[in-house]
């Protein structure tokens, strides 16, 4: 913890014009209430104001090494009791050896000077008290900045943790509905097992490239997506249909890794695996100047029971998103006139 008053210029300037005020204070009380000599007033005023503020400055440090403490304070106060007798009495020296060194043949001001040693102290005594409490505030101020950047950086850990935990529950999932499809294709036909097992390394090997990166742009994220449904339009064929409708502003903005896998997973396994007809899933954005509306489409039959699932997919993403972007983009879902809609609102960051 620095020094706040030499920490900075700003505020070494502003402590030294405070001291020159009270000694430009202190010398018209000299000079026109007590009526001394000029020389006197000038000498007087800058030496003992001067010192006292240079003198000041150690104040800082019983404050910073001597923490309060509210249930034995005893310690602390004798602390601060020594250390002010401390500076109160080098001032007061230093003071004193250097007006008497001056003026020491101006008898009448010696003794005015030793007339007033008494006040002087208790004047000093109230100053370093002022600069105690004023210390004690910047050191608890401090101390909150500090308590707040690490509280904040521990959230960002637990964010980040939270991420990485979300993401390791996708990937098993994707692996095992995958590896079951190759499994199934292996005997009945070879050569679409080993597209798929191409395509799967191929989307393994970016999704662990990319652990680290937490945002990528959008065209490298879709891009991964459309090596998904071809592998799942092997197992599909005909009956599983993709559209991406891709304007090109959208293909640079930054979004979260994997983010979309789970919302295509999900389209499939509850439309694609219970239809005999056809189904379409549609990916679309639009790009505003600071956030990016991505809209994934799925045909279903309403009147066919759905695969019951634990929701794991669509809450992962939205709470990926709340996450990433500490509340400020959005996942929202509907299913209307047999076509299920998945609405995310990404804002945009700046890396």
């Amino acid at each position: 913890m620095s020094h706040p008053i030499t920490g900075n210029r700003r505020s070494i300037l502003i402590y030294s014009l405070v001291w020159l005020m009270a000694a430009v204070t202190q010398g018209v009380l000299y000079l026109y209430v007590l009526h001394l000599h000029l020389t006197v007033v000038i000498a007087d005023s800058l030496i003992s104001s001067l010192m006292f503020g240079f003198l000041g400055l150690l104040a800082w440090y019983p404050t910073r090494y001597i923490p309060f403490q509210r249930q034995s304070p005893v310690y602390s106060i004798l602390a601060h009791v020594v250390a002010g007798i401390v500076v109160l009495g080098a001032w007061v020296l230093i003071t004193l050896v250097l007006l008497n060194a001056i003026f020491a043949y101006q008898e009448d001001y010696i003794e005015f000077l030793n007339q007033t040693l008494a006040w002087r102290a208790m004047l000093g005594a109230l100053i370093y008290l002022v600069l105690v409490l004023i210390y004690y505030l910047v050191a608890n101020s401090q101390k909150l900045q500090e308590r707040l950047q690490q509280e904040e950086r521990l959230r960002g850990m637990v964010r980040d943790a939270e991420l990485n935990m979300l993401k390791s529950q996708i990937n098993p999932h994707f692996l095992f509905n995958s590896l079951n499809s190759i499994a199934s294709l292996t005997m009945s036909n070879p050569d679409e097992a080993r597209e798929m097992i191409i395509r799967l390394s191929d989307f393994l090997r970016y999704s662990l490239k990319h652990r680290e990166n937490e945002y990528v742009p959008l065209s490298d994220e879709l891009g991964r997506m459309k090596d998904y449904l071809a592998i799942e339009k092997v197992r599909f064929g005909e009956k599983l249909l993709y559209e991406f409708i891709i304007k090109g502003e959208c293909e640079t903005f930054l979004v979260p890794t994997m983010i979309f896998q789970p919302l295509f997973e999900n389209a499939i396994r509850h439309s694609v695996y219970e239809s005999v007809d056809p189904v379409t899933v549609r990916f679309s954005c639009t790009q505003e100047p600071e956030s990016m509306k991505a809209v994934i489409t799925n045909d279903y039959d309403p009147g066919v029971p759905s695969r019951r699932g634990t929701g794991v997919g669509l809450q992962n993403v939205r709470q990926r998103i709340a996450l990433a972007y500490k509340e400020k983009g959005s996942v929202t879902w509907s299913g209307q006139d047999s076509v299920f809609t998945v609405t995310i609102l990404f804002p945009r960051i700046y890396l």
